[in-house]
């Protein structure tokens, strides 16, 4: 008979898919314009309904904003590409700067501490992370390795292996793609998640894009919460330790 522990994994395991798609939605929502169909599927009436007790307050607000929105059709969707340029793409007074090591690194410049500055320790260690699961990065993608979405990309390819794993019955590269989803949620995404939520807020009143960073943050929280109560708490290294050789 299955302990209560086996039961909690295999029901884990089977929301691979599941986590995988929100993962993968959000890294397309942080690196292009939405589509009319990304727009509505965060206004659709399932999700309102499920929002109350899923997730928080600021993002159940955000979801009943995109649903009266997105009545408005082909003009919203306009607003909303042009809204994504000005966020993440033309620097301005709206410009979010979407990467790790903007809000997370320091370095010494002249004998001063400096903060907001690319390719910091951060964006060096998470491509340790994405060599050690042959992520397989497309051409199309220009960008830093610290890139919000990219560590979103990650944590989605790294669902498609756990999949793998559980339809081979291997259960040490199972176990293996479980810690690393822990240990990278809470050594990267996690860790700046909030910060970025919060510079989006402060940039835009969109409510698409206000409930694209609530959702970023409820879900990786609580999925790093769910990993965390399998396995035990993360020692939330920045670069990846794993000795024994189950990569």
């Amino acid at each position: 008979m299955a302990t209560s522990v086996e039961r909690e994994r295999d029901a884990f395991s089977e929301l691979a898919v599941s986590r995988q798609n929100v993962y993968a939605y959000l890294a397309r929502a942080f690196s292009a314009p939405p589509s009319s169909e990304e727009i509505r599927s965060l206004g659709n009436i399932g999700l309102l309904d499920e929002a109350a007790s899923l997730f928080s307050d600021a993002m159940a607000s955000a979801l009943q904003q995109c649903a009266a929105l997105a009545a408005n059709g082909d003009e919203w969707e306009s607003l909303a590409r042009d809204e994504f340029m000005r966020l993440f793409k033309v620097p301005g007074a709206h410009y979010v700067m979407p990467y790790e090591s903007v809000y997370r690194d320091t370095r010494e410049i002249e004998g001063e501490e400096v903060t907001g500055l690319l390719m910091g320790e951060s964006a060096v260690d998470v491509q340790k992370w994405y060599r050690l699961a042959a992520l397989d990065i497309s051409e199309d993608f220009k960008d830093l390795p610290d890139h919000i979405a990219l560590e979103l990309m990650y944590l989605a390819h790294l669902c498609i292996k756990e999949r793998e794993f559980a339809s081979a019955h291997d259960e040490a590269h199972l176990l293996r793609a479980w810690e690393m989803e822990r240990d990278f949620l809470a050594a990267h995404v996690v860790a700046w998640i909030v910060p970025l939520r919060n510079k989006i807020c402060e940039k835009t009143q969109h409510p698409y894009f206000r409930a694209v960073a609530e959702l970023a943050v409820d879900f990786s929280r609580g999925d790093l919460a769910t990993i965390e109560d399998l396995l035990g708490h993360s020692n939330s290294k920045s670069a990846p330790q794993y000795n024994d050789g189950a990569n």
